[in-house]
């Protein structure tokens, strides 16, 4: 019985294992044990089959050939917990209450942990106000059922600060919950009490939690709090302190100093390879991105579906299409599943270098699309102009039955603003707004007017963009005052400026814009102001960028 009591308390097991323990047990006899009974139940409610714990519960129950004890009962809700099932944790309630352990504090704890994840806060909290003793498990179980409710986390904070108060005490389980929340609600200053908490109990030490702290700080943008704790761990420090500190100089824009610990670190994994090459990617500096990924390759370390996406992503804003070709025959050669995040990638690079036709040849081949898929094809083909084509292709989407997002919407509107399809349009716009109850943005407001203006409907273009939020006006105003430019509409015109200088738009476009205007309106002295504007507040227009590939 030994030998089988210290197999089960060794984890992880395979279902199969488990499989043979149980039948070993059986045939033995030892199952009627409890001890025995205990270890499988637990075995199995931690094991991806949670359901055969409670299986083997009914059925021992049924022929009364065991008595439970407050150990069986954690195991069994810890598996309704898993499935979860808070209806088969109230049928077991019941048995509880038969037996007489309903007021068990390793029992009550159990059921605290049930409610939490099956979304019960209030009956988590009913039942550990009622309970006659709670131990730390209690509270933690508590702490823990708050956090899983992104609505209840802030009650977390204070439920911490209670457990202080009173003088509980805490553990590294509760402290890493409670940090868990922090990388939530992004609360710097909880943060730093937190951390000071961890030095005064003794934990300062621990990995895990040292770890979780980086994070805390890095997510709250207090990048010199994490630059000190990472200092401070020295020799503690593993590849994750590494990929969160990189991480964290990224977002926040600091991608060099993100690059030096790169360099530091000696062992690194392909998360970390990928962290930094996807820093590049955020960055715009597709250059560094291709160099580090050659590197990578060098090193011998294997690629995965994360870094062929950034480095896709790479080829598509440089408009690199021979290195795109490389890399399509690279995923190719690998034998890598081209699964729809690689295949989605693949279409938007295609589409942006220039090759539409291989964009659509890898659409059509893809086995499986979601709606970023669908979404990738339809703008390649509104970006060259094929407007009939993309809107073909949006009837099969939702034919398919695939709800189009907002993106979607963006390029099937472009799709007909650069094709002069203004009832196609207006039906599109509608369609978003009250059949799929989509928030219109200023991108879907900047196509449906800049379509309108196009078609020399510039006076329902106004009444348009009446209905906008103010401060999503500007550049709407923008883009009317640009049309009336094109089609002389001098009165309406007169009317735009005088609604973005009462908006206060003062960036280069729209001087530059209005300097055009009053230019067609014969209004040289208006015009010679808004060139000194341009000047006096040092405004200028972005030069211009084109790029050509030299075959050689």
């Amino acid at each position: 019985m030994n030998v089988i009591l210290l197999s089960l308390r060794e984890s992880p097991h395979s279902i199969k294992q488990l499989d043979q323990i149980l039948t070993q047990t059986i045939t033995t006899g030892l199952i009627l044990t409890t001890p025995v009974w205990n270890c499988i139940l637990r075995a199995y409610s931690k094991s991806p089959k949670p359901t055969i714990a409670i299986l083997i519960y009914n059925h021992l129950i049924r022929s009364n050939s065991i008595r439970p004890d407050n150990y069986t009962f954690p195991a069994l809700l810890r598996a309704c917990s898993c499935m979860p099932s808070l209806s088969k944790g109230k049928e077991i309630h019941a048995h509880i209450a038969k037996v007489g352990l309903d007021s068990d504090v390793y029992v009550q704890n159990a059921f605290i942990h049930l409610y939490g994840s099956t979304g019960q806060i209030v009956d988590a909290q009913k039942l550990f106000d009622k309970m006659s003793h709670r131990d730390l498990v209690s509270w933690n179980s508590l702490l823990a059922a708050y956090c899983s409710n992104s609505a209840l986390q802030i009650k977390a904070l204070a439920l911490f600060k209670q457990m202080v108060y009173e003088g509980i005490g805490v553990d590294k389980f509760t402290l890493v919950i409670i940090l868990s929340v922090l990388v939530e609600v992004r609360r710097a200053g909880y943060g730093a009490v937190v951390h000071g908490h961890v030095i005064k109990v003794g934990l300062a030490c621990i990995l895990h939690l040292e770890n979780t702290l980086l994070n805390v700080y890095v997510k709250c943008g207090n990048m010199n709090a994490a630059l000190k704790l990472y200092n401070e761990m020295g020799d503690r420090r593993d590849i994750v302190s590494h990929t969160v500190l990189i991480n964290g100089y990224v977002e926040a824009g600091f991608v060099d100093s993100a690059r030096d610990i790169f360099d530091w670190t000696i062992v690194k994994d392909k998360i970390l390879w990928n962290s930094m090459i996807h820093g590049y990617v955020e960055a715009k500096r597709p250059r560094d991105a291709l160099e580090l990924f050659m590197r990578m390759e060098n090193e011998m370390v294997r690629p995965d579906e994360m870094t062929i996406v950034s480095i896709l992503a790479v080829c598509a804003c440089s408009s690199n299409l021979q290195y795109g070709r490389l890399l399509h025959r690279l995923i190719l050669r690998s034998n890598m599943t081209p699964d729809v995040f690689i295949g989605t990638a693949l279409i938007d690079m295609y589409s942006k270098c220039g090759s539409l036709d291989e964009a659509m040849l890898t659409f059509y081949k893809m086995a499986e699309r979601d709606v970023f898929t669908w979404t990738a094809a339809i703008a390649g083909l509104a970006n060259y102009g094929y407007a009939n084509e993309a809107l073909k292709l949006f009837d099969q989407m939702e034919d398919r039955g695939v709800d189009p997002n907002e993106a979607t919407f963006v390029s099937v509107l472009a799709a007909c603003r650069q094709s002069g399809l203004v009832n196609e349009g207006c039906l599109l716009f509608g369609r978003m707004v009250r059949f799929y109850n989509i928030q219109p943005k200023v991108e879907h407001f900047g196509c449906l007017i800049d379509l309108l203006g196009r078609a020399g409907l510039v006076d329902k273009a106004e009444e348009f963009i009446k209905t906008m939020p103010l401060g999503e006006r500007p550049i709407a105003y923008k883009t009317l005052l640009s049309a009336c430019i094109s089609y002389s509409k001098i009165d309406l015109g007169l009317k735009v400026v005088d609604e973005l200088s009462r908006l206060g738009s003062n960036d280069h476009s729209v001087y530059i814009l209005l300097s055009n205007f009053y230019a067609l309106a014969g209004e040289w002295s208006k015009v010679a102001d808004m060139r000194r504007n341009l000047k006096r507040f040092g405004l200028a227009k972005a030069a211009g960028i084109s790029s050509l590939e030299v075959k050689t």
